[in-house]
């Protein structure tokens, strides 16, 4: 037969009062599990917002003039050029591929049976594909022989609407009474972004749809060794010389930063999860406080049998061990608990997410094992800390004063 272990005897003995402390550690470690687990699946949503576009990607905005200058006039709607984006791409280097964007506004398309009402007709060239990866269900992405096709990409939601199902790759749509051949479909994307309602044509044949030969944006990615910011200035300082616009104009042109927006939510959701882990721990940090109160009571109650241990040989060192253990043991069991309370919670909200159609990453909490690791490390560090004081009473204990407390 096995001798059951000292401190796991005394843990039995008080049952009623290792229970009582282990269910604050349990709650505890199990709102750990959780808020961390929600601050990481913030972040893998930002990451899988931004993993639409190359990292080292900006987008170029034409606003309306808030300042008049030699070009121009306060009040003066600005647009860009066919032009205008190919000096761009012959004077800087650093631009890797660049796409104008034409937005289209018309109140329909529709196939042969069916129309849609709600999307977004996007004009643009076989390099935004590039500069935003898309993936694709079925098809492919425009190629340079297509600029003068009539053909189209449609999003995942756009395709069911038409269609009733994404394989519809050569088959036609009409917009404004025009056919276009449909060459790909792109795959469901996150319920935050607007990719599955766009439909994508060749941006000349945008322009020639809106009767213009400007747009008013475009989007260009740079070379994985420019400096973003700082090529964002020169860009702008060269098309407010180009189009005569007052370098104080803050309205004239607008940039939109990939890089420097993705930095921006890192630093916001790195102080969300930051303050998730600090409520966290705190839980944690009630139940370790839970176990030093029940701990010390212990001690007090078990002074008699302390004293009796030391007047036959106990060392001081080895009833602090007793109660170190005994500590450590309650926190790591109930931690346990905790932590598969914690995990199966995650689950079911991760399940209820999926089933309720709303599955996407930005939504999940996520655990992984760095998390794991960490909640373990303090579960053992806490475990410690709650029974280090009471260790040292219990082993200070004279053997005369326990006999004393035991006659009494």
């Amino acid at each position: 037969m096995f001798s059951t272990p000292e401190y796991l005897s005394a843990a039995l003995k008080n049952k009623e009062k290792s229970i009582t402390a282990g269910i604050t550690v349990a709650w505890g470690i199990m709102l750990l599990i959780i808020l961390a687990g929600t601050g990481q699946g913030l972040q893998n949503g930002i990451k899988k917002i931004f993993s639409d576009y190359t990292i080292k990607t900006i987008e170029v905005y034409a606003g309306e003039a808030s300042i008049s200058d030699i070009g121009i006039t306060k009040g003066d709607l600005l647009s860009f050029s066919n032009l205008d984006t190919e000096n761009c791409t012959t004077n800087f280097s650093e631009i890797q591929n660049l796409s104008p964007i034409v937005d289209v506004q018309i109140s329909k398309i529709n196939s042969v049976r069916k129309n849609a009402k709600y999307f977004s007709l996007l004009g643009v060239n076989d390099e935004y594909f590039k500069i935003k990866p898309l993936k694709f269900q079925t098809g492919r992405v425009f190629n340079n022989r297509d600029m003068n096709r009539k053909v189209v990409i449609l999003g995942h939601k756009i395709a069911q609407s038409l269609f009733n199902n994404v394989n519809c790759v050569g088959k036609l749509i009409f917009i404004n009474n025009t056919g276009y051949k449909v060459i790909g479909v792109t795959k469901e994307d996150n319920i935050i972004s607007n990719v599955d309602f766009n439909v994508y044509i060749p941006y000349e044949k945008a322009l020639n749809i809106l009767l213009k030969s400007t747009f008013n944006s475009f989007i260009f990615s740079l070379k994985s060794n420019s400096n973003s910011e700082e090529f964002e200035k020169t860009i702008k300082a060269y098309l407010a010389n180009k189009k005569g616009i007052n370098p104080r104009d803050k309205t004239a042109i607008y940039f939109n930063n990939v890089e420097s927006s993705l930095k921006s939510f890192y630093t916001l959701f790195n102080a969300i999860n930051l303050f998730l882990w600090f409520m966290g721990t705190s839980f944690l940090i009630s139940g370790m406080l839970s176990i030093f109160n029940i701990m010390t009571i212990i001690v007090k109650e078990r002074t008699g049998e302390f004293g009796i241990r030391k007047a036959l040989g106990a060392t001081p060192k080895s009833i602090q061990n007793m109660i170190l253990m005994e500590s450590l043991l309650i926190t790591l069991i109930s931690g346990t608990v905790g932590l598969i309370l914690g995990f199966s919670l995650i689950y079911i909200i991760n399940l209820y997410v999926q089933i309720s159609g709303g599955y996407d990453q930005f939504f999940f909490i996520d655990v992984n094992f760095y998390i794991i690791s960490i909640a373990m490390l303090l579960l053992i560090i806490s475990g410690c800390i709650a029974g280090i004081l009471p260790a040292r009473k219990a082993s200070k204990i004279l053997p005369v004063e326990a006999l004393k407390k035991l006659n009494n």
